[in-house]
């Protein structure tokens, strides 16, 4: 029998404004914005022969803990209601919100340990006091070493902390001799789990809360630096920075050569997959007919480089697409990589106008993204483009003029030939 299970959340991650649908572990997870009168909630639904409702809970919250490390901001999880029905949940405290969410990064490790790391990363993120922010994250380093083991853990890792304010506070607590291990672990995470030796945070002592509000940002880069670096779960911040999620669904379509292709060895074009028909999308904008279902073949092998032509059934219209796995990046040049036809039809000057409207939405800051037709996936998305040596202003106010003169020549055509015909 299907049941709902509707979770309220205090986000600090902003929220979308209009119903996303994520996949996790093969559920369909409603993330609902908030209303005027209803508050922001996750709903799932699920099957009660097949899922227990603690099993639904812990899923949900195995959910909020990897969107929490992927985005870097707590959520909380304040109440949850099940029943046969979706039930709503009314609105309380403040907002954050996003009109164009995406979870374009959520990790599910499948180790129970960096799971756990997540929940108590999250948990520690939520915590609405100092020293229970401190405990939390001290616990995740209690993953993998026992009491006193920490110390020396510690002593060996806040070299390879990056955080400028964590480094600073390291060099203060060197400067007082302090042994930052024994002190972390001693005066912060014993103090604060442990009322009866000293010494002992005692939360009504300013001193204490202002110590443990100056040694948070150290004891929370090391929960990150064991979270990512020993427990395997990748950052956003470095997911951003090696750019893994602009080719990440051509890599399960091209398998083994990608590994070849980065260390730019020869490929041979015999050698790779066929490959999907693609369509060419400008993120958070309504997709262009011209760039819809186009196939798509590897034409050329190159330092590390796969480019691809992307062709319309009739051949009007192409793309090529450069897929960089050297430098892990999705390579597009919107004012050059599209080839048009004029064959005096309508057709064509849609096409031409979609060109234009892809070029347009791109140079304001677009991002491009490749979608599988087949699959329905995302495989991959540029960052934001950014023109050089324009004025925007006028390239853009040139784009316009250009798309209504095309729009005035496809009336033409289509006037004097009948009906349209379809674009291709």
């Amino acid at each position: 029998m299907k049941r709902f299970l509707r979770v309220r959340v205090e986000s600090g991650v902003p929220w979308p404004t209009k119903e996303s649908r994520v996949s996790f572990r093969g559920h369909d997870i409603v993330l609902c914005p908030e209303t005027d009168q209803l508050a922001p909630t996750v709903l799932l639904a699920f099957d009660d022969s097949k899922t227990s409702s603690d099993q639904a809970l812990e899923l949900v919250r195995r959910f909020l803990s990897s969107l929490s490390w992927a985005e870097g901001s707590p959520i909380r999880d304040m109440e949850s209601l099940e029943g046969g029905q979706p039930i709503w949940i009314g609105k309380g405290g403040a907002r954050l919100i996003n009109p164009n969410f995406r979870a374009d990064y959520l990790p599910d490790p499948q180790d129970t340990k960096a799971a756990l790391a997540l929940a108590l990363y999250r948990e520690a993120s939520t915590a609405n006091t100092v020293p229970y922010k401190f405990l939390g994250f001290a616990k995740i380093v209690n993953i993998r070493y026992r009491d006193r083991d920490q110390i020396p853990w510690i002593n060996a890792t806040i070299g390879k902390l990056r955080d400028p304010g964590a480094q600073a506070r390291i060099a203060e607590l060197k400067a007082a001799g302090e042994d930052v291990g024994t002190y972390l672990y001693v005066s912060g995470r014993c103090a604060v789990a442990h009322a009866y030796t000293s010494p002992v945070v005692d939360p009504d002592i300013p001193g204490d809360l202002r110590r443990l509000v100056s040694d948070l940002p150290v004891i929370q880069r090391l929960a990150e630096h064991l979270i990512e670096d020993e427990l395997g779960v990748k950052s956003h911040g470095t997911i951003w920075r090696e750019h893994l999620y602009e080719l990440a669904g051509f890599r399960p379509l091209l398998g083994p050569i990608v590994d070849r292709l980065k260390r730019g060895e020869q490929v041979g074009l015999g050698e790779i997959a066929p490959l999907p028909r693609l369509s060419l999308r400008v993120r958070d904008r309504e997709p262009l007919a011209a760039f819809e279902g186009l196939h798509t073949e590897a034409v050329d092998v190159l330092d590390g480089r796969l480019v691809l032509r992307c062709r319309s059934d009739g051949g009007l219209i192409q793309a090529i697409l450069v897929l960089n796995f050297g430098a892990e990046r999705l390579e597009f040049e919107p004012e050059q990589a599209v080839g048009l036809v004029d064959d005096g039809s309508p057709g064509a000057i849609q096409n031409m106008i979609d060109a234009d409207t892809l070029v347009r939405e791109l140079v304001v800051n677009g991002q491009l993204e490749v979608w599988s037709v087949e699959a329905g996936t995302l495989l991959g998305r540029t960052d934001p483009y950014v023109a050089v040596n324009i004025d925007l202003g006028r390239t853009v106010e040139a784009l316009n003029a250009h798309i209504a003169q095309l729009q005035a020549e496809k009336q033409r055509r289509q006037s004097s030939s009948g009906p349209a015909p379809a674009s291709s």
